[in-house]
């Protein structure tokens, strides 16, 4: 068995030079983090990533609310963007001339009714493109019918930290730093981020894991916990594509179980995910498309469908 530990593996850090002016209180940009070991980047550097468009996925999902399992569509994008490193947000055009930071962009949309309201919620993950899992910036948004709730994680700063604005008492408004350590991993970026693992049985990585921010509260302060993901084995999974060879990675931190199956071929597209707590996906339909030019997929009597 094949067996990695991120804190060991040591790499000399690496900054992209920037020629824009940053705040000062901003340190400079994420490390690469020490996990060439377990991870290649190659996914991500590829040219398809280059062609104007996104990967936009179609997936059915369950997830817990309220003590019940609720069965809904979501939708999951991942896309190529340049940020501007003056202010960690996309960079808008003319590019000639500037320092870019290329990044990934996970968007992963979810919006399910209860019985008295329903709940949004939108999380945007993004990672280096030269390594998917040094995270520049998290953020995450909640929407119902009693509020709104925000959470950001600030991977660029020096110490890194947790920015939040709740609605809800005793949590209001504030920061907090956070121990984001190269090669730590945030559980909400494992849905792009093991896309680059170095498929092989047995692989195993130990690292630590932040898990989900996916919630209409604070809570608890996020606070890693240690994890294990190994790479069980090739299967063929039987999905609404039909039968697709796939690569079966686990993930054990702390009392939580997952396993992921991503397509063998590249870009290793995420086809399924379970969890212990209940949540899942499974992969429906996907395809490459601008969708801020056209539509991709559309409600319909309470589902998505796609556009025609």
């Amino acid at each position: 068995m094949a067996r990695v530990n991120l804190a060991l593996l040591l790499l000399p850090l690496v900054w992209l030079a920037s020629s824009c002016q940053r705040p000062s209180a901003l340190g400079p940009e994420p490390p690469i983090s020490p996990a060439a070991g377990a991870f290649n980047a190659g996914w991500a550097l590829a040219p398809l990533w280059d062609d104007g468009q996104a990967e936009v996925a179609l997936y059915t999902a369950r997830r817990p609310q309220y003590g019940k399992l609720r069965d809904f569509e979501t939708v999951l994008i991942v896309v190529k963007e340049d940020f501007n490193p003056a202010f960690y947000a996309k960079a808008e055009p003319p590019y000639q001339g500037r320092s870019l930071l290329p990044v990934i962009k996970l968007n992963f949309v979810q919006s399910y009714w209860t019985e008295n309201y329903p709940y949004q919620f939108l999380t945007s993950v993004f990672v280096r493109r030269d390594d998917p899992t040094a995270l520049v910036k998290l953020t995450q948004s909640s929407q119902e019918w009693c509020g709104n709730t925000f959470k950001e994680i600030r991977g660029w700063t020096r110490p890194s930290e947790f920015v939040f604005h709740s609605y809800w008492d005793e949590e209001g408004d504030g920061t907090r730093p956070l121990e984001l350590r190269p090669g730590d991993l945030l559980e909400d970026q494992l849905l792009v981020s093991l896309r680059g693992l170095r498929f092989s049985p047995g692989l195993e990585v130990r690292t630590r894991l932040l898990p989900s921010l996916i919630s209409n509260k604070l809570g608890a302060a996020p606070r890693f916990v240690d994890a294990t993901i190994r790479v069980a084995d090739r299967e063929t999974l039987t999905t609404a594509r039909g039968r697709v060879p796939a690569w079966k990675v686990s993930v054990q931190a702390g009392e939580l179980s997952q396993t992921y199956w991503f397509a063998e071929e590249a870009p290793h597209t995420l086809l399924k995910m379970v969890s212990s707590d209940g949540r899942e996906l499974w992969l429906k339909e996907v395809r490459r498309a601008p969708y801020w030019q056209a539509a991709t997929y559309r409600p319909e009597d309470g589902r998505l469908r796609a556009a025609k």
